[in-house]
């Protein structure tokens, strides 16, 4: 949350997904880890959590934009929105509920929906996060608390409610957690409001320390002082050896949270300040921003944390060094975009790395929620498709890898499991990309989406034959959305059949039996309808010869030809059916036909593949109407969220069979409504789901030729 902290005093759909398959995920994370957490700190990777974000109507006593945007008071008009907002990273607003989300003044998301974001107010919110900490395995978090000495109390009164919301959710989920205290917005004569936060406030009325997850050490509760000694922060040794004494004499356990150079008394440390940092129970130096790369971070370890680490131990005191996933805060400081690339986790896991080599048994990560300096870990976009269309932000796959949004919980989890000796250490992050249910999606957005691993290059699968000039490679035209998409264009030279298939994307992919692909293509002519997205496995088969086909029943093999000229057309296929338990290894473009010679140019937009209901992986940005034949149409009026009783509706131009079925978010059949020919005209039928549990259901009609999913969402 912290660097060159002077910055620090300027800031101050509506669907959710609060799906099935996260609930089942976190519960079987959950059921791998340890139920709850011991409170002893040492031993410990600890991350910085700030729930600062505040929106208006959130029903906190800020009534305003907070952390997000510095709005104002009782102003419902100042909302974040394009250059006006303090933060780098996105969140994955998916998996909140609409209570918990408020509308901003961005435009929307790539994928069509509303631009909300979620406030940390709501118990929801806070009792998510905690249970994510506990399923991805996070022993706890340091409660950052900036408002003490603060004028503002009512900022002081929300920081302190939140205190006790996140003391009910770390008992909830035996997670450990403590107070932290920045002395950022102080000066040294407000240094006595620490002391009377703690005994009048935190420790007195709010009993945090009483908590069974508060942390402790030596039998001493923990309390935290981050910013003694920095260049760019108040106090003498005296004043600062003051605070930490009389928390000492309280019988607290007192962490510093110091300069990178505290020990060398040089860049960002201030001189003499020697017997402060000797006086800490614990030494954390704060290093965001102190190197940039992997290299960085190998240099830093051999001549900073090593001796760090020998001196700690040779006076007595407990370390604490922090680690930190990338860094960014352009939207809030004008600093360069994605200025320390996260590098596919391998920026963090470097540091991890080094710091578990070197013997460290206690760990802090930055941070937990810091969407503001791009240091989060929390649940952010994922892509172009989770950004507001209107603005630059960073996103998980921004170094052009997909990677999906709860990656880097997924990564500190496994960071946790190695330093227990759960598992090896690597020298490199083995978990995979995705998990699910997103295991790959792309608008070939630059910045924001993953990119080919190659240009133009054909696929070691399959020799080029008969087709010359050939490229294939993203483009700033034609985009079915955002600005960029795949083109793909050559030239056929004989009679016979010509084919040219291009490796793409490199990944690695499990087949699930409710996995589906979905692309877009564009023709530009003729040929160009025989332009198709090809998977390649790891046992050598592809998809084109598996004779799959795609969810309309057209042969999947790009021969067959698809798609309308001049216009986008969407091809889904359940390749679950086909390619059930095999892996991924690339994914190809291919041209493929048997014609006169000839040109063809074509695009390629939005590949996906998703493991879930048929059809869902696009079903927030189609609108069904039109590609609908006339005389079709899905009732638009059904309550949602519903009932557990609700009707659905529905016409047809023909007769014809219809297949009407409901599935949760893991592509599972949950209910046939309707498995006959019908006649034409309107038809309804009641789906009854008294017995299902509260989450997200999608509803699956096949009319003919025709299909369209849609989303309901079930609360009780």
């Amino acid at each position: 949350m912290k660097i060159l902290q002077s910055a620090w005093l300027i800031i101050l759909m509506a669907v959710i997904v609060c799906s099935n398959a996260v609930a089942q995920q976190e519960k079987a994370l959950a059921t791998a880890q340890s139920p709850t957490v011991s409170n002893t700190l040492v031993g410990k990777v600890i991350c910085g959590y700030q729930a600062w974000f505040q929106c208006y109507g959130d029903g906190s006593p800020m009534q305003k934009w907070f952390g997000w945007a510095n709005g104002s008071y009782r102003d419902s008009t100042v909302r974040p929105r394009a250059g006006f907002l303090s933060f780098d990273i996105f969140p994955d607003i998916s998996d909140y509920s609409p209570s918990s989300l408020f509308q901003t003044g961005f435009q929307n998301l790539g994928d069509g929906r509303p631009t909300k974001l979620f406030s940390s107010w709501r118990d929801e919110v806070i009792d998510k996060h905690f249970s994510w900490m506990q399923a991805y395995g996070i022993d706890g978090i340091a409660f950052q608390n900036f408002t003490v000495g603060s004028s503002d109390l009512v900022y002081k009164q929300n920081h302190d409610s939140e205190s006790v919301r996140i003391k009910r959710a770390a008992e909830k989920y035996g997670r450990i957690f403590y107070v932290m205290y920045d002395i950022s917005t102080l000066d040294a004569s407000q240094f006595d409001s620490l002391k009377t936060d703690w005994a009048n406030k935190q420790a007195g009325v709010l009993h945090l320390t009483s908590s069974p997850q508060y942390a402790t050490q030596n039998g001493k509760p923990v309390v935290a002082i981050w910013g003694f000694g920095f260049t760019d922060r108040v106090g003498t040794p005296s004043q600062c050896l003051n605070v930490i004494n009389w928390f000492k004499s309280q019988g607290c356990y007192v962490v510093g949270g110091v300069p990178a150079y505290w020990r060398t008394g040089n860049n960002d440390s201030k001189q003499g300040f020697d017997s402060v940092y000797k006086s800490f129970d614990m030494i954390s130096p704060w290093t965001v921003g102190r190197f940039a790369d992997t290299s960085g971070a190998d240099n830093y370890a051999q001549n900073i944390l090593v001796p760090d680490l020998q001196y700690c131990q040779e006076n007595g005191m407990d370390y604490q060094p922090v680690m930190f996933p990338g860094f960014s805060w352009s939207n809030w400081n004008g600093g360069p975009q994605n200025q320390i690339p996260r590098n596919r986790g391998e920026f963090l896991w470097r540091q991890f790395r080094n710091m578990k080599q070197a013997g460290v048994q206690s760990m802090y990560v930055a941070m937990f929620d810091e969407y503001n300096e791009g240091t989060a870990i929390l649940k952010g976009a994922d892509s172009y498709y989770e950004i507001p269309t209107d603005q630059y932000f960073v996103t998980s796959s921004a170094d052009g890898t997909y990677l999906s949004s709860d990656f880097y919980m997924r990564l500190v989890g496994k960071i946790i499991r190695v330093q227990n000796n759960l598992d090896p250490l690597t020298a490199h992050v083995t978990i995979p990309y995705s998990e699910g249910p997103w295991y790959f999606r792309t608008s070939f957005e630059q910045k924001y989406d993953a990119q080919p691993n190659w240009i133009s290059t054909p696929d070691p699968s399959s020799i080029p034959t008969n087709v010359s000039s050939a490229s294939c490679a993203p483009v700033q035209e034609n985009p079915r959305l955002g600005q960029y998409a795949l083109k793909i264009s050559g030239t056929v030279t004989s009679t016979a059949e010509a084919f040219y298939y291009f490796k793409v994307f490199d990944v690695n992919i499990p087949v699930l039996p409710t996995s589906n692909l979905t692309f877009y293509i564009f023709p530009k002519d003729s040929l160009a309808r025989h332009i198709s997205v090809d998977l390649y496995m790891t046992d050598g088969s592809n998809l084109r010869d598996a004779g799959a086909t795609d969810n309309a029943g057209v042969s999947m093999h790009p021969g067959t030809g698809r798609g309308q000229l001049n216009t986008w057309n969407k091809t889904s296929c359940n390749i679950g059916s086909w390619l059930n338990g095999k892996t991924i290894k690339r994914i190809m473009v291919a041209y493929d036909n048997i014609s006169p010679p000839g040109n063809f140019t074509g695009y390629v937009d939005d590949i996906s593949i998703y493991a879930g209901a048929a059809d869902t992986a696009t079903m927030s940005i189609e609108n069904s109407s039109i590609s609908a034949p006339k005389g079709f149409q899905l009732s638009q009026n059904y309550p949602n969220p519903f009932n557990p009783s609700t009707t659905i509706s529905y016409q047809l131009p023909t007769n014809c069979l219809v297949v009407l079925k409901v599935f949760d978010v893991l592509g599972r059949e949950i209910r046939t409504l309707v498995n006959e020919r019908q006649s034409p005209g309107f038809h309804s039928v009641r789906f009854d789901a008294v017995n299902l549990p509260s989450g997200v259901y999608f509803y699956r009609l096949q009319a003919g030729t025709y299909h369209d999913t849609k989303k309901l969402l079930l609360l009780k």
